[in-house]
Order: structure tokens, then C-alpha cells, then sequence
């Protein structure tokens, strides 16, 4: 009742996985993935043990094929599921059961393979490879240009209405937060691969101010004003939390008129962001001298 695409960077080594289907909720039940050990797409009468377990083989140093072999020999109903799995040395597998309903299968390319199930034809999987292998840039965007040539194909062909994207790096810093590039869905909407997309600009953009605080506040606030002056300015109404650290970058770099303009901006709209740098200071984040002259008076 899905489509899904799961590949690989071999660039970078990332793996990832994108679905979307007319069910509720599709990033809830199909994708599944580990940092540093690979992802799984699991539809059609989906079987939850296809990730959560597969997950867990291929942690144990199972390859993919090893893992796929194991969880359909324990499945009471193999012949229902659709199931891909990937590791992050690149071993692929996949299955098409021969009950899952029509217009059923999937197609494997050079780094990645595509699965649909109740979709309108054949060419909503074919799509997806040759879109995905035809497209540059990172391998989130790739995924999600995928999903967008299956939905010119016609996709599920009972609508649309849930989708999902997530990314994970092939190795692993024991910190989760930074090994998952991107984790994002969509659970009810009209165009949820539009949805999704938006989603994903919003998120470069998010993680690109995020990674200048932090390079600023851990001591070189010079490159991260450099990195933040390459983007468009941060808008204060819809962006309040973003502008809070474009001042701090600003201020920490030397720039405090620039920062006390955007601090005083932001305070007309959201004051509450300001109150923020006024914790931040007494965190010890800021140097509280820079604080009281950045912070505009009431």
C-alpha cells in the first residue's frame, strides 16, 4: 500500500530510506534505520520484525541478504510483505512477496532500489531508480526527487497522504543526534511530498545556523559570521529562535551593532527571544559585558 526507495551515497557513505503511500502515518511503519549499520523499507501487509529485527541483525554483523534470509524464514506470511534492506557496506536485498497486491514490485539500480505496492503501474519503481541515479546533490534530495518521479507516474493509486524521509551516516560518533542527517515525515496531508520537501529546506537552513552558534560559542565566531553571511537574512516573525543566534554569532564576532538592530527587531515581535540572550548570558554562553550592550533597553 506504498512506495519506498532505500540507496546509498557511495560518497559519503550515508544510507537512506523515503516512502510515501495514501495510508496514515507511513513514517511510523515502513522505514527503519541504524547509524552505521543500514536501513530497511518493510510494506505491503507490513511486518514491524522486518525492521525493529532487522535492525538488530544487522548490528550483530549480519549482511543484508544474511538478515533477509532470517526474518522471512521465521514470518508465518512471507508471501504478503515487500521488504529492502541495506547495509552500509552496500549489500542489498530485497523481496516482493507474491501476494501483495497489484500493481506490485521493485527494481534495483546501481546503489539503491525501489518497492511499490497498489501502485498504477510498473513505472512508478522504474521511475523512482532512474530519477534517483539521473539526480545530483545530497543523497536526501535524491531520495525525495525519487518520490516526486513516482508521483508523476501516478504513485498509489488510491491518493496520497503520508510520506517519509530518513538519512543516517555509515559510521557512528556515539552521539545519535548528529549520526541521523535528516528524520523528517509527513503523517496526514494533502501533498505530503511537497510537505516533506519544504520540510527538508527548512531543516538545511535550521541545522546551517545551529552549526555557526556552535562553532561561535566554542570559539570561532569569525568563520561561523562568514558561513551565516552567505544566507538570506533570518526572519524574525517566523524564525525568531534563528535570528536569537545570527545576533549572538554577530555580537561574538564583533559585530554588536548588528546585533543589538536584530535583537531590537526581534524584540518587537517575539520578546521572549530576547529575554533568551539575557539567559544565555547568565549560562555563561555569552560574556555577559557583550549581553548587557547587544540586549536593546525597554
Amino acid at each position: 500500500m506504498t512506495y519506498s526507495i532505500v540507496a546509498r551515497d557511495t560518497e559519503t557513505g550515508e544510507v537512506g530510506v523515503a516512502t510515501q503511500s495514501q495510508a496514515f502515518a507511513v513514517g511510523n511503519s515502513v522505514p527503519f534505520a541504524l547509524p552505521g549499520f543500514g536501513v530497511i523499507a518493510t510494506q505491503s501487509m507490513a511486518e514491524p520484525m522486518y525492521g525493529q529485527v532487522g535492525l538488530d541483525l544487522l548490528r550483530g554483523g549480519f549482511t543484508a541478504h544474511e538478515s533477509l534470509t532470517a526474518l522471512s524464514s521465521v514470518d508465518p506470511h512471507p508471501e504478503r510483505r515487500q521488504v529492502a534492506i541495506l547495509d552500509v557496506d552496500g549489500d542489498l536485498a530485497v523481496y516482493t512477496g507474491r501476494d501483495c497486491v497489484e500493481v506490485a514490485g521493485h527494481l534495483q539500480g546501481e546503489n539503491c532500489v525501489a518497492l511499490a505496492n497498489m501502485a498504477t503501474a510498473p513505472a512508478v519503481w522504474e521511475s523512482m531508480v532512474h530519477r534517483f541515479e539521473g539526480t545530483g546533490g545530497s543523497l536526501a534530495s535524491r531520495l525525495l526527487a525519487a518520490l516526486h518521479a513516482a508521483e508523476e507516474e501516478g504513485g498509489d493509486f488510491r491518493g496520497r497522504r503520508s510520506a517519509a524521509v530518513v538519512v543516517v551516516r555509515a559510521t557512528t560518533t556515539g552521539r545519535p543526534w548528529r549520526d541521523t542527517v535528516v528524520d523528517l515525515r509527513v503523517d496526514d496531508a494533502v501533498e505530503p511530498v511537497a510537505e516533506l520537501e519544504s520540510l527538508m529546506i527548512k531543516l538545511a537552513r535550521y541545522q546551517d545556523v545551529v552549526r555557526a552558534f556552535q562553532l561561535a560559542i566554542d570559539g570561532d565566531p569569525l568563520t561561523a559570521d562568514r558561513e551565516l553571511e552567505q544566507l538570506r537574512p533570518q526572519d524574525p516573525k517566523t524564525e525568531p529562535d534563528q535570528v536569537l543566534w545570527r545576533a549572538v554569532v554577530a555580537a561574538l564576532a564583533g559585530r554588536e551593532d548588528a546585533a543589538r538592530a536584530m535583537l531590537a527587531e526581534l524584540g518587537g515581535v517575539h520578546p521572549q527571544f530576547v529575554e533568551a540572550a539575557q539567559r544565555f548570558g547568565r549560562a555563561g554562553l555569552i560574556p555577559a559585558d557583550v549581553v548587557a550592550r547587544i540586549v536593546p533597553t525597554a
